[in-house]
């Protein structure tokens, strides 16, 4: 039956990894099989690395640059509609709340100042640092 818990493994995974296989190694992988499985294996990609990495090209950097160029303009683009996205829903909001109040709905009985006090903060917090947010993503620097 073949052992494929080799206590050795890792001594062959690094033989093969720094291309030198000492003699100690050479002889436990003649009488291990794992071993030699694993060497034949580990060497085989070991191998398409190396030719892999030989093979590689690296692209010129006029290329590099243009696609680093076109990535900012897509984050860019990406924060811009985000932001226009939150500033519709907040307008769509704010119609609602101007139609129900020209229509003249009227809210229940309740007392809700308490509770009005902190989204209303929050909203006019809002548009104010808004229209901020929109200049930074919009100007390119």
């Amino acid at each position: 039956m073949l052992n494929r818990n080799c206590n050795r493994e890792n001594d062959v995974l690094r033989a093969v990894a720094s291309a030198y296989i000492d003699d100690d190694i050479r002889s436990h992988i003649a009488s291990c099989a794992s071993c030699a499985d694993l060497l034949a294996v580990a060497s085989a990609v070991a191998d398409d690395r190396r030719t892999l990495i030989r093979e590689a090209t690296i692209p010129s950097s006029g290329l590099v640059w243009w696609r680093a160029n076109m990535r900012a303009r897509q984050q860019a683009r990406r924060v811009v509609v985000r932001t226009a996205t939150l500033i519709q829903i907040a307008l769509i909001a704010l119609a609602i709340v101007v139609a129900i109040v020209v229509l003249g709905a009227t809210p229940p009985p309740i007392d809700y100042r308490p509770l009005l006090t902190i989204p209303v903060f929050a909203f006019v917090a809002w548009l104010i640092l808004a229209p901020v947010a929109v200049y930074f993503t919009v100007t390119e620097d």
